[in-house]
């Protein structure tokens, strides 16, 4: 393969040449890759400002759910015995709460035995949950659950069993001095969950002795002469409710988590009382202020994104990505005007100045705690005056247009998705636009190369021509 320098023959610097000229051919490319990047950044612009638009929607629709306005305090005077919640279902008042017994589980403790010990003899307990009344017990619902004991079991192997069995109790083996403990505990408080343990023997029948086998662990009343009563362990804590008086009328409940009895509310009770507690249910204006705070963030974010973007320095003769973009300026245009509009007829608040929230030079808007405490002094009213709705934009209120508004120019046939969707085709156009003129430049060089290689061998000839003429010209002189 013949091996070629274009220039050699001639010395013109094709190369130089044929570069100049390619790079005349490529400026309309350099343009228009300038022009895909202004059109990316408007792009970017938009994406920023749909993003904005979206936080706006969500701050303008937390205003609008009813617990915003329903969420409630928790407020007691004696927190060490009464602590609790409300939900939004329950009605604002005080009342006082008097604790006179809290709910507790039943439990049992046997007699010491030697660490590590067996058993020693074979039988079976049966548990079943159910309600003391005084030595009668009354069984639940719930089935009796046996567990099996063999001679070899220690407590620790007992209690294993009784824990595995799910029969409605757990135990635990406790050490002292060298002598082990079972005690047994019910897994649930109130009333109905007691628990009684029957102890029977290899032959199933029942033990009523409680010092010797399986009966050891037996918790039943006999009442048969001449040692009536409860046999094997001993009871530490019976089963009970809590008792509590709530304005004078006594309530009853199986857990410390009285929720049935004041609508809305639960009462988790910790200690008995000496006196009555006072517990007020109030407006938690926290969660209005903070869900405000998070709509005035929102809206200002969107108004200095769009500031930002829209802008000319005259000074420093820069303008931002969105200058004199139609669609820019009139979002920023509307929000200014939403948000200093009048609210719905009928209220005492009329703008958002009202609020607090009055609006700067720069169109963000600022906060006054102050105006916002006095305005939450009547929450209904300033409910209405964000919320309402009327069924016409111009006369909802402003939380209401301003969410309507931003969800409307994010939609499908919005305006910023109009504009994100006519920016990416022309990024697109410009993309095609500039691969159509680089292969064409590209075919330009190759054939400019080719028209300079004839160039640069027919001078060459040429060049060796009169070269070959110069020195028979000289041999000719020199001859004659």
């Amino acid at each position: 393969m013949a091996i070629s320098s274009p220039g050699i023959g001639s010395g013109l610097d094709v190369k130089s040449i044929v570069t100049q000229l390619v790079a005349l051919e490529r400026q309309p490319i350099t343009q228009l890759q300038a022009k895909g990047s202004t059109l990316q950044t408007k792009l970017s612009a938009y994406s920023q400002i749909k993003s904005s638009l979206a936080s706006l929607d969500d701050a303008s629709s937390a205003l609008m759910d009813a617990p915003t306005w329903n969420a409630r305090t928790f407020v007691s005077n004696n927190t060490s015995a009464i602590t609790g919640l409300a939900t939004s279902s329950a009605l604002a008042s005080s009342f006082s709460v008097h604790v006179t017994a809290l709910a507790q589980a039943q439990s049992l403790k046997s007699n010491p035995v030697t660490s590590g010990t067996g058993l020693g003899t074979d039988g079976r307990l049966d548990i079943q949950v159910g309600q003391w009344s005084g030595s009668t017990f009354n069984g639940g619902t719930n089935a009796t659950l046996s567990v099996s004991v063999v001679s070899t079991d220690t407590l620790s192997d007992i209690a294993g069993k009784i824990n595995n069995a799910g029969a409605g109790v757990s135990a635990v083996v406790v050490t002292s001095a060298g002598q082990d403990r079972l005690l047994i505990r019910g897994t649930t408080t109130g009333d109905a969950a007691g628990f009684q343990i029957r102890a029977y023997d290899a032959s199933a029948v029942e033990v009523t002795d409680g010092t010797t086998g399986v009966g050891k662990f037996a918790y039943a009343f006999n009442a048969s002469a001449p040692l009536p009563g409860f046999y094997g362990m001993t009871q530490t804590q019976a089963a009970q409710n809590s008792a509590i008086t709530i304005d004078g009328i006594d309530v009853s409940s199986a857990t410390n988590a009285v929720s049935d009895a004041v609508p809305g509310v639960t009462l988790n009770l910790s200690s008995t009382t000496t006196a009555a507690a006072l517990v007020t249910i109030g407006l938690d204006k926290d969660v209005i202020k903070t869900k405000l705070e998070s709509f005035r963030k929102a809206y200002n974010d969107i108004r200095t994104k769009l500031a930002e973007y829209v802008r000319y320095d005259p000074g420093s003769k820069t303008s931002g990505p969105l200058q004199g973009d139609s669609t820019a300026v009139g979002i920023q245009s509307m929000l200014r005007d939403l948000a200093a509009a009048t609210g719905p007829t009928g209220n005492t608040i009329s703008r958002l100045s009202d609020l607090g929230f009055q609006m700067q030079r720069d169109g963000t808007l600022a906060s006054n705690t102050t105006k916002l405490d006095a305005a939450l002094q009547d929450p209904s009213n300033v409910e209405s005056f964000l919320t309402y709705s009327s069924g016409t934009s111009s006369t909802d209120g402003i939380a209401r247009r301003l969410r309507d508004f931003a969800r409307g120019a994010n939609s499908v046939d919005g305006n910023v998705n109009g504009r994100n969707t006519a920016l990416q085709a022309a990024i697109s156009r410009n993309t095609k636009e500039i691969d159509s003129m680089t292969a064409r430049v590209a075919r330009t060089e190759a054939s400019l190369y080719k028209q300079y290689a004839r160039l640069d061998a027919n001078l060459g000839t040429l060049t060796s021509l009169g070269t070959f003429v110069t020195q028979q010209i000289a041999q000719w002189n020199k001859t004659g």
